[in-house]
């Protein structure tokens, strides 16, 4: 077998969404978990067989899988570009992106449900350069369509895709090769609240019963309690993080806006 196409961002941008949508498809066998990230190591050479056994493995079906990590460049494996090309120079590539300051927000109220950080939205966006490289979409995306060409990879609006899901969707179909009358999209969710939803790292992969009910506990304080790190996020923004974010994003968003022929004046900041 070969995975067939990935799902490579934009992080909180509803791949959750998109992943599940395709994974219900009958002729889609997608990974499980979502994102096993496994490109993003420069070892996958060494785990293919183990990375392949993440798919139920059905006859005449399209592989895929959705890892954000993909395009969160250069954090992760720096010639990821070359080495999917390598496993699979036809691979086919979905990325669909989000404005800019919206992507931010909830990338950032993610890191702090996981305990990923501690700092307050201005603190993070000003010192913490992921946040806003991955809202380079010009510089994630540029380097796939270099190395696969345009054909074989797809942008999508997160606003299109919320307005009109079935519209997204037949776009991704037929960019698949597939039908889209069997679609369910009666899960669809596009980044709702995640409160109670997402445990911190420290409670990831419980062993022993002790460990299971601390998780429990935690996840029960999660969903009920208001002390959540919505109320962080509702922070605004200082002048200074805004003058920031404008440096590092708009003369990315202005070559984005030509090589997606698309007005995004209302994404600049």
């Amino acid at each position: 077998m070969k995975v067939n196409f990935l799902i490579i961002g934009a992080a909180r941008s509803a791949t959750t969404s998109l992943s599940s949508i395709l994974a219900n498809h009958p002729s889609i066998s997608f990974s499980n978990p979502k994102e096993p990230q496994f490109f993003s190591k420069e070892d996958w050479r060494d785990r293919i067989a183990k990375y392949h056994k993440l798919f139920n493995k059905k006859d005449g079906v399209l592989y895929g899988e959705g890892s954000t990590n993909y395009t969160k460049f250069p954090s992760f494996n720096k010639t990821i570009y070359n080495d999917i090309y390598e496993y699979n120079p036809e691979m086919k590539l979905i990325y669909i992106v989000r404005k800019p300051l919206d992507r931010m927000r909830s990338h950032y109220k993610f890191a702090v449900e996981r305990g990923y950080t501690t700092e307050s939205i201005n603190t993070a966006l000003q010192t913490n350069s992921i946040y806003t490289d991955v809202s380079k979409y010009h510089m994630q995306i540029t380097p796939y369509i270099n190395t696969f060409g345009f054909k074989n990879v797809k942008i999508i609006f997160f606003e299109d895709f919320v307005s009109d899901t079935e519209k997204a969707m037949s776009d991704i179909c037929d960019f698949l090769n597939i039908s889209s009358d069997k679609l369910n999209f009666k899960k669809t969710h596009f980044n709702q609240s995640t409160k109670g939803k997402i445990g911190s790292i420290k409670y990831d992969n419980p062993k022993s019963l002790q460990d299971y009910f601390k998780k429990t506990i935690n996840f029960i304080k999660r969903r009920f309690s208001n002390s959540n790190s919505s109320n962080v996020e509702m922070e605004e923004l200082s002048e200074a993080t805004i003058t920031k974010i404008q440096t590092v994003i708009n003369s990315d968003l202005e070559k984005f806006e030509k090589l997606t022929k698309r007005n995004l004046s209302n994404w600049k900041i």
